[in-house]
């Protein structure tokens, strides 16, 4: 700690020299006249001259200089797997009561030179050892590593400890999807790589949409384990009856078979089958002899026209990804080969319609005015005069030759639908659209489901948006072309095209579904898995269709047995919701009810619960997959009744230590507020002993 002052140090004499002047011509001036003695009068100058100095030494802005030094020391993180598969073999004892106090003396033992942190994982991260139950239904390391990076990148992390079976069912391969941190992983084996007979449901592959009348596929493969020459079965049954059966013999150690069926649709709505397979003796787990799925079925397909007045990338794109959804039948056209009747489509899609000289404007009135839902797609092509003309909510005025790349980001407020949690992340890395110049305005009625961004400006203008035209007709724009390249982009993010599927095909279920008049509305999913929260979303208007808030919805929600299940929706901006948590796997039917004035309104649905059993589908550990993800990051492997070696190992690194940080600061020596007390209590004092010696 040092000290400097703005103005040079050497005139901090001056200072001091100003003080004995001071307390000099007061105090020494006129001392025969005064009425007090010479010692009181000299303890008076001292006070007088200190007062003075300090406040003259002010004046140079001095400066208090101070240096900190904080030690930051090396953080080792424990992860412990927190999914089924754990505790499901031989050794299901061990791991649930004498293993967790294993692994917290392992946090324990690194002492006070390490900061040890700790977390579970499996469907999801928490923090800490508490929450250490072996139920969680998926393992995801990838999320483990994200999270780990997210969390600890730029910091003194020393080590990673991951105490695990090595057995994943999502996300990417832990060995190849580990984002590098330079740290140092080591992994704890557990659970056993003994195979023991078990007879199990391996995969069931079955479309979740089926429609009346029709029949639908199943596929099943059942998959057996040191069981050969042991009598088994497979029964389908759906309500009670039984729709097939079939026994079985394995004939080697390992043996599976396929099952594919055509199974009948004869009833509308959730339908649960149930596939089970006959248990044998001395199988590891019977939790996986069981699986139940469930498939809507529905009266009819929705049949989508794209209709375009030249080929583009976008149609295709668009139309492989609304026919991922299993209601959905599209067909594709151009405006000059297009003969069928307009209003046979439930949904059309005109892509840079109307075109010049206004082509395709008759065909367009026309589905408007038949009430068909309709979207339009600008682009170079677009004829922008003939389009305001339609009057449906938005228009491009002054339109001009030429354009310009714009991005997308999902707008926060948007509520006609929910999408994948995951396209709001990644929209802003989506490569542009390109979009016409001009004013683009639209109704205060439309709802923008994406808005335009410049950079990383997100403006006010929609690049994406739904309205009403007329009293019950759907129109939606997509302002740009270039859409197909999201769909690469998607891809490029995730390996999948699910979430650009996913966009296309809820755009497309909002445009489709029926007009809804009435003043109470609830949506959700028709599907939940049973380790996610089961959402609802509500909606309240009064007479004239203004949001009504502040009200009170309820909620009852009736499993197969009966069993009801009471709720209340909290608010969400204009909209209500609720979150009912994860429900026990099944078929469930909710009324959701409210008050409106004197009436009551109310809202049916049902929805289905389906199994995770993903956990039960392998019960042999992958120690190779674990020594392979610690050798390749310059840790070692460790059996869980050795994991108490590792601390003293990562203890001799010589690299994990400790990181001091020297932190330089500059104050005001004026902001100092003792420094002020003690000038008010020298001058204080120095007028209390003036005021007794009987002078001011």
């Amino acid at each position: 700690m040092s000290l400097l002052t703005h103005s040079p140090i050497w005139f901090a004499p001056l200072c001091v020299l100003a003080g004995i002047i001071y307390a000099g011509a007061l105090y020494f001036r006129d001392r025969f006249n005064r009425n007090y003695g010479s010692q009181l009068a000299a303890l008076l100058g001292v006070i007088r001259f200190a007062a003075v100095t300090i406040l003259c030494f002010f004046l140079l802005r001095p400066l208090l200089r101070s240096t900190k030094i904080t030690v930051d020391k090396p953080i080792v993180l424990i992860a412990q797997d927190n999914s089924e598969s754990i505790a499901i073999g031989k050794d299901s004892a061990f791991y649930r009561n004498e293993y967790l106090q294993q692994i917290r003396n392992l946090a324990a033992a690194f002492g006070d030179s390490y900061e040890v942190q700790t977390c579970t994982f499996g469907d999801h991260i928490r923090d800490g050892l508490d929450s250490i139950n072996f139920s969680e239904k998926q393992t995801d390391f990838s999320e483990l590593f994200n999270d780990v990076y997210n969390r600890y990148s730029g910091r003194n992390l020393g080590a990673l400890i991951i105490a695990s079976d090595g057995l994943y069912n999502r996300g990417a391969n832990p060995v190849y999807g580990y984002k590098k941190l330079n740290v140092p992983v080591y992994t704890i084996g557990l659970g056993d790589t003994t195979s023991y007979r078990d007879l199990l449901i391996k995969e069931v592959a079955v479309n979740r949409l089926a429609y009346l009348g029709n029949q639908f596929p199943m596929e099943i493969v059942v998959e057996g384990k040191k069981a050969s020459g042991e009598s088994s079965a497979i029964t389908i049954s759906h309500q009670g009856k039984t729709l097939f059966t079939e026994t079985f013999q394995p004939e080697v150690e390992m043996w599976s078979k396929t099952y594919r069926l055509n199974l009948d649709a004869k009833e509308i709505g959730l339908q649960k089958y149930t596939i089970s397979v006959q248990r044998i003796a001395g199988e590891i787990t019977y939790n996986n002899n069981v699986r139940e799925v469930f498939i809507e079925v529905l009266d009819s397909r929705e049949k989508i026209l794209i209709l375009a007045q030249s080929p583009h990338p976008d149609i295709a794109a668009l139309a492989e990804a609304i026919s991922s959804g299993d209601n959905y039948q599209v067909k594709t056209s151009l405006l000059k080969e297009f003969k069928d009747p307009i209003l046979s489509y439930d949904f059309v899609i005109f892509h840079q319609l109307p075109a010049a000289s206004a082509q395709g404007q008759d065909i367009i009135k026309q589905a408007l005015e038949g009430g068909v839902p309709s979207m339009f797609v600008w682009g170079a092509a677009t004829d922008f005069n003939a389009f305001n003309q339609l009057g449906i909510g938005f228009s491009l005025q002054a339109a001009k030759a030429g354009s310009t790349d714009v991005g997308g980001a999902v707008d926060d407020q948007f509520t006609l639908f929910q999408t994948d949690p995951l396209l709001s992340k990644i929209a802003s890395d989506f490569p542009p659209l390109t979009i016409p110049f001009g004013d683009l305005s639209y109704s205060p009625g439309a709802s923008p489901f994406m808005l335009q961004r410049l950079g990383t400006l997100k403006t006010k203008k929609p690049l994406i948006a739904f309205n009403r035209f007329g009293e019950k007709e759907k129109t939606a724009l997509i302002a740009g072309e270039g859409i197909w390249r999201w769909r690469l982009e998607a891809f490029e993010r995730t390996q999948s095209q699910e979430v650009f599927n996913d966009l296309c095909t809820r755009m497309t279920q909002y445009m489709c579904a029926g007009y809804n008049r009435s003043q109470f509305r609830v949506s959700s999913e028709h599907h939940f898995m049973e380790n996610e929260p089961v959402i609802f979303f509500a909606e309240l208007y009064n007479s004239a269709f203004e949001p009504l808030s502040g009200q009170e919805i309820r909620m009852n929600i009736r499993n197969e047995e009966n069993q009801e299940f009471q709720f209340l929706f909290s608010q969400n901006g204009s909209s209500y919701r609720l979150d009912a948590g994860q429900l026990p796997v099944g078929n469930y039917k909710y009324e959701a009810y409210t008050g409106q004035g004197n009436t009551l309104l109310k809202a049916t649905g049902q929805f289905s619960v389906s199994p995770v059993q993903a956990e039960t589908m392998r019960t042999e550990a992958d120690f190779r997959m674990l020594q392979q993800l610690a050798r390749e990051n310059n840790g070692s492997f460790a059996s869980a009744r050795e994991m108490q070696n590792l601390a003293e190992m990562i203890k001799t690194k010589k690299e994990i230590v400790s990181i001091a940080y020297e932190n330089k600061s500059l104050d005001e020596l004026i902001n100092l507020r003792w420094i002020l007390f003690l000038i008010i209590a020298l001058l204080c004092l120095e007028w209390l002993l003036r005021k007794r010696a009987g002078t001011y």
